[in-house]
């Protein structure tokens, strides 16, 4: 793989306790725009969906406006007590769990979108992170997936993918429906350049 090279990232506790989340690099209100054209697309309105590395939990949130049945987890419980707080009014269930070391059940979820934890794991714990979204989801569950690409440009930041990468780390368990060339959303200029791909499970 292109990026083998050990980065590092925030500590995530500290980040989500001091700064606010409108200025981080991730930070979109509205709902990704790859994600809700792929649900436009399947007419997906029901179902349980999991916002992985939910974060500022905007995504968790514009989810549950489109009737699906939301969890939004996060390994920071900073994020999710602000998640809680600020989102108190919502039908969305905040919850601290490691993906890589997760308390939800087999086949817990009809969906799981991510755009933000997969491209910030360390090499070695990707099998690991596979082989949890396998468990967890259920069988022709949905993975949408957006990460960084090797098309961006930038130094710093995540970790970046060729769809080549990606079909490598996941082929086992999943079937690839679309890898598509995008944009990742946020509050960088401009913004990165970013791969959105839509996974089934066997």
């Amino acid at each position: 793989m292109p990026e083998n090279s050990v980065k590092s990232f925030p500590d995530w506790e500290n980040l989500y306790r001091n700064e606010k989340v409108q200025t981080m690099p991730w930070y979109n209100e509205i709902l990704d725009t790859d994600l809700e054209q792929e649900l436009e697309k399947r007419k997906i309105r029901t179902g349980k969906i999991l916002d992985l590395g939910t974060g500022p939990a905007t995504q968790a949130i514009q989810l549950s406006t489109r009737g699906l049945n939301v969890t939004g987890s996060d390994l920071s419980s900073a994020a999710i007590q602000r998640a809680k707080k600020v989102y108190a009014n919502s039908d969305v269930v905040f919850l601290v769990d490691n993906i890589l070391n997760s308390k939800f059940g087999n086949n817990e979820f009809d969906y799981i979108f991510d755009r933000g934890c997969f491209h910030v794991l360390p090499v070695n714990k990707r099998s690991t992170y596979v082989e949890k979204i396998n468990r967890i989801l259920r069988k022709d569950g949905l993975l949408f997936l957006k990460c960084f690409s090797i098309k961006e440009e930038r130094e710093e930041g995540p970790y970046k993918f060729s769809e080549t990468d990606i079909e490598i780390i996941f082929d086992r368990n999943f079937s690839i429906e679309s890898i598509k060339e995008t944009v990742y959303q946020g509050t960088l200029n401009p913004l990165p350049r970013a791969l959105f791909v839509v996974m089934k499970k066997h």
